[in-house]
């Protein structure tokens, strides 16, 4: 594969610089259509876990049924079980936005982001981080169908009241000081 940067902006150069990433995943990410809770799809380390359970095949009775999808927290009991596939699906975005004029900056808004996610996952019960970033990531998502990827980079207030402020993290110094 040659290192041509940035590389043709069709489809198919854009996927051969992520060979784990079905090719319509990285469609619907560069359309910003794709789920925030699907983005385990570009975790190379599951990618030979099988639809994640979903069908269900039994050979006893050859009968075939569908299993509901995980929950969220299921898919991501952890931080780093989201950000490893974040940080992939950002880079999708990098390549495809600078290619197509984005600012160079943009990276830097997905920095953000993630940087802001560590410090909230240390703060706040990670339930609460996750169904924040489910929140944010949907709001990006319909900024960026509008040309806007700024928005990675600003702190949703809002949802952090809703979603964060009810369940901070208890801090062990509290605990130790009502024991005494």
């Amino acid at each position: 594969m040659a290192s041509i940067y940035p590389p043709n902006q069709d489809l198919q150069s854009i996927a051969a610089l992520f060979p784990h990433v079905d090719v319509d995943v990285i469609s619907l990410i560069i359309r910003h259509e794709l789920p925030g809770v699907e983005i385990y799809k570009l975790d190379s380390r599951r990618i030979l876990e099988s639809t994640w359970n979903i069908v269900e095949v039994s050979m006893d009775d050859s009968t075939v049924s569908l299993r509901a999808a995980p929950f969220a927290i299921e898919t991501y009991p952890t931080l780093d079980s989201l950000l490893v596939p974040l940080n992939a699906y950002f880079s999708v975005l990098c390549v495809d936005g600078l290619s197509h004029g984005q600012s160079a900056l943009l990276p830097c808004h997905f920095f953000r982001y993630s940087s802001h996610l560590v410090k909230i996952a240390a703060q706040y019960e990670w339930k609460a981080v996750l169904s924040y970033h489910l929140a944010s990531f949907a709001r990006r998502c319909k900024e960026m169908r509008k040309g806007d990827y700024a928005g990675w980079g600003r702190v949703d207030m809002d949802l952090m009241e809703e979603f964060l402020v009810p369940n901070q993290k208890k801090r062990l110094y509290d605990t130790r000081r009502k024991q005494k």
